[in-house]
């Protein structure tokens, strides 16, 4: 089993497991939990952090092998939208915060492009408004 070594703050070492899939069952090999069980999506959140695009890919095509093993195994088909649940959607940010997160990025890019600084959206300003003017009501 492939592990990672870890030094604790008293200067001990110990052998961390990770939490891969053991096929064709698509369970955790250390916790037995379906996977990608709690701590094998904390561990590729972490290892994608830069590449969010590339962890959904990556999870696709275990997707995709997931959907296959289970064909082999089971007379019944998956349940599409339970396999996207377990395998995608997790991989999905959601909230306003996550939003405002993209647009600058998308801004950053833009800027870095034109060579020109573009200023964030300020909140509260709808598309089509101008900062600092609101719109009649009615």
């Amino acid at each position: 089993m492939g592990g990672d070594v870890v030094r604790t703050p008293g200067g001990a070492v110990s052998a961390v497991r990770r939490h891969v899939a053991a096929r064709p069952a698509w369970r955790c090999r250390v916790c037995a939990a379906p996977w990608p069980c709690q701590p094998a999506k904390l561990a590729l959140r972490v290892e994608y952090a830069h590449d969010p695009v590339g962890l959904s890919v990556y999870l696709c095509v275990l997707l995709h092998d997931a959907a296959a093993d289970w064909l082999r195994l089971n007379p019944r088909p998956p349940d599409p939208a339970e396999l996207f649940a377990r395998f995608i959607a997790w991989t999905r940010p959601c909230g306003a915060h996550v939003e405002r997160s993209r647009v600058e990025v998308l801004l950053a890019r833009v800027a870095a492009v034109t060579r020109t600084p573009v200023a964030p959206p300020r909140r509260g300003v709808r598309p089509g408004e101008t900062p600092g003017r609101r719109r009649p009501m009615g």
